[in-house]
């Protein structure tokens, strides 16, 4: 049998980055704690975590002012996000940055940090053949006999409701694409 130590390394858990001084804490999880945990001492060390809370937090209080806590080991790693969620739920983080986890929703970048994404965009640009493939992709590749078969046959006997065609006529109108136009029937 592992001891918990050993267990550490080889399993999914939840975890906490706790600082001694105030309590805030970090929460995360990994499916190889002992691994993130690595990973998150890397950044740090380099000055470089993608986490800018946590970043200048050790920055401010030191290495040492911060304890490394499994939260709660998960056995099933396809639970380990919903568990995370919990736990962030129950804590509410002070370093975590976004409020749902495994999700980029609740990161608000400053008016200073979108101009420069935009800028660094711009500057960029796409290649030739790049543009070529787009718009390809906006006018339509056109289907294979076989999917034309397959996508008849998988509709076949289908109706759509009177909601769902309003719905439609709303969404398409002003589309010079579907003016005027009727689907075709497609028959096998």
């Amino acid at each position: 049998m592992a001891t918990t130590a050993g267990k550490m390394y080889r399993t999914a858990g939840v975890y906490a980055i706790v600082n001694r001084d105030t309590r805030d804490m970090y929460v995360g999880s990994a499916t190889m704690v002992s691994r993130r945990w690595r990973a998150h001492r890397n950044a740090i060390n380099k000055k470089s975590h993608y986490n800018t809370r946590l970043q200048r937090a050790f920055d401010k209080y030191g290495f040492e002012a911060f304890e490394w806590e499994i939260i709660e080991f998960v056995d099933d790693k396809v639970k380990l996000i919903q568990r995370e969620q919990i736990w962030i739920d129950f804590f509410q983080p002070v370093y975590n940055l976004r409020p749902i986890a495994n999700s980029p929703f609740g990161i608000k970048h400053s008016a200073e940090t979108r101009a420069k994404m935009s800028a660094s965009a711009k500057k960029r640009g796409f290649s030739e053949e790049h543009k070529r493939n787009i718009s390809l992709a906006k006018k339509g590749v056109p289907m294979r006999a076989e999917q034309k078969k397959l996508l008849s046959k998988l509709n076949k006997g289908k109706t759509l409701s009177e909601e769902t065609k309003r719905k439609l006529s709303v969404a398409l109108k002003g589309n010079q694409n579907w003016a005027g136009k009727q689907p075709k029937e497609v028959s096998l």
